[in-house]
C-alpha cells in the first residue's frame, strides 16, 4: 500500500470539498455530477499515455456505469442525487482497487489506486452527510 498517494488523496479530497463550498459548487446541480462524469477519463489517458489502446474499450465499458449515474442524478432532488451520487463514488473508489483485477492498463500509476479509491470514498461519504443535512433542513 502507498501510504504517501493515500494522504495525498485524502488532502485533495478535503481540498475538494472545501472548494466547492467556497465557491458555492456544492449547491450547483451539476458540480459532484460533473467530477464524477469526469473520473473514467483519466484511465483513457493512462491507456494512451501507455500506449495501450487496446484496452480502452474495457475501460469504456467499466467507465458506463460511472457515466450513466452522473447523468442520471441530474433528474433527482438533491437529497436522491446526492445519495446516488454517493454510490457512484464509492463504487468508483472500489473499482480503483480492484481495477487491476478486471484488466491490466499499462498506463495507470502504480499509486493511483490508493491516490484516487481514497478521494472517491471521502467523496462519496461526503455526499451521504451532504444529503441528509439537506433532509433534516428541509424537514
Amino acid at each position: 500500500m502507498n501510504i504517501l498517494a493515500f494522504i495525498i488523496g485524502i488532502a485533495v479530497s478535503i481540498l475538494i470539498i472545501v472548494h466547492f463550498k467556497k465557491t458555492r459548487l456544492e449547491s450547483s446541480k451539476f458540480a459532484y455530477s460533473f467530477l464524477l462524469f469526469t473520473f473514467p477519463f483519466y484511465y483513457f489517458v493512462f491507456a494512451v499515455y501507455g500506449n495501450d489502446y487496446a484496452v480502452i474499450p474495457s475501460e469504456f465499458l467499466g467507465g458506463l456505469v460511472f457515466f450513466s449515474i452522473a447523468i442520471l442524478s441530474l433528474r433527482f432532488s438533491d437529497f436522491y442525487k446526492f445519495n446516488f451520487l454517493a454510490l457512484g463514488y464509492i463504487l468508483h473508489g472500489i473499482y480503483d482497487v480492484t481495477h487491476h483485477m478486471f484488466f491490466i492498463n499499462a498506463g495507470t500509476p502504480v499509486w493511483w489506486p490508493e491516490f484516487c479509491g481514497v478521494i472517491d470514498i471521502i467523496l462519496g461519504l461526503y455526499l451521504v452527510i451532504l444529503a441528509f443535512k439537506l433532509r433534516v433542513k428541509l424537514a
